[in-house]
Order: C-alpha cells, then structure tokens, then sequence
C-alpha cells in the first residue's frame, strides 16, 4: 500500500493541491513534501504565507477518482465487505469527533 501511495502522491509534487473532504477545504498550497512517520503521513505545503506541515492518519485505502487522490477513512473500507464486521465497528460509540472518522479526503491538483 505505501508504494500504490507514492506512485499517486509522487505526480502531485511541487503543484497546488487542495486537500479536502466532501464539501470543505482542509488544506491548500504547493505539495512540496511528503512522507510516511509511523501511522501517519507527513505533509509540507507551500501556502502563500508560509511553509506547513501536518500529518494525517494512513488511510485504510486510496484510489484515484476524478483526478483526485481519495485517502479513503470509511469503515465500509476499513472492514473490507466483511459485513459482521462493518456492524461491529458501526455499533461502537466515539469517543470524540475527528473530521477523518468515516470520511474521504480528496487530494485534488488545482
């Protein structure tokens, strides 16, 4: 899974990208880095102000979508149409809210 994420990363680097969600942007600016530390992948935007990097949880799958990269968080891809088991993890209370629960985010070139 790391090498299909820098085969589609990889072409995204050194443009403008947006990163958002359905209907909400997250981030925006030029990919200038990326990486993966641990559970997380690391990224460094070039916004017009200055240089910034966050990280996100690794998605459980990604894919390309409309020209976009698509960090796929939803529990259908999580559980891998095992349906007991997407029940399972849909039965479970959160404990807190967090934009990747149960979400896509889309890396999209401007």
């Amino acid at each position: 899974m790391t090498e299909k994420i820098d085969n589609l990363i990889k072409p995204l680097l050194q443009k403008e990208v947006v990163f958002a969600f359905k209907h909400k942007n997250y981030k925006k600016g030029r990919l200038f880095l990326y990486k993966l530390s641990g559970n997380y992948l690391s990224f460094t935007v070039l916004t017009e102000k200055k240089k910034e990097t966050f990280e996100i949880p690794y998605p459980f799958s990604v894919y390309t979508k409309n020209n976009a990269v698509c960090l796929d968080y939803t529990l259908e891809s999580l559980s891998e149409k095992d349906f007991l088991l997407l029940i399972a993890l849909k039965s479970v209370n959160r404990i807190k809210n967090c934009k990747f629960y149960d979400n896509i985010l889309f890396v999209k070139p401007v």
